[in-house]
């Protein structure tokens, strides 16, 4: 009973982390595009540090903004508790932040990959950053519930 609940939050997640990803790139690409350097993106300092910027604010500050969130979650109508099933604390956002989110972001997001392959190994479809904050993410429905 418990690995369908899993297999249905799993993809969600994915879809999400990707989109992370890709708003990133999409915002270097802009960036650079602004910047018109004639370089292109690939070799492009300008993109690689904007795209960073941008996963860094994505992945840090709007987590701090929206208790816990990404936009990955909040487009996957996903919400984050604490292991317990109750609303999570400040210091388990700023954990789930900082420690959770700051290794993906610095690692342009293959630390993603390291965090899915532990939601799969665990019963309860928990990643990084919630093994590091103590936080679950369930489906909004199933938690309003």
């Amino acid at each position: 009973m418990e690995t369908q609940k899993l297999s249905k939050h799993i993809p969600q997640r994915l879809i999400g982390g990707m989109f992370e990803i890709i708003l990133s790139g999409v915002i270097g690409a802009i960036y650079t595009e602004m910047q018109n350097t004639g370089r292109g993106y690939d070799p492009n300092p300008a993109f690689w540090k904007a795209f960073l910027i941008a996963h860094l604010i994505i992945m840090i500050v709007v987590p701090l903004l929206f208790r816990g969130k990404t936009i990955g979650i909040l487009i996957t109508n996903m919400d984050v508790v604490s292991n317990k099933g109750k609303r999570i604390r400040y210091y388990q956002i700023l954990s789930r932040a900082i420690l959770g989110f700051g290794v993906v972001a610095v690692t342009h997001g293959a630390w993603f990959f390291v965090s899915m392959a532990l939601s799969l190994m665990d019963k309860r479809g928990r990643g990084w950053s919630e093994f590091i904050s103590h936080t679950t993410i369930k489906p909004k429905e199933e938690h309003e519930l």
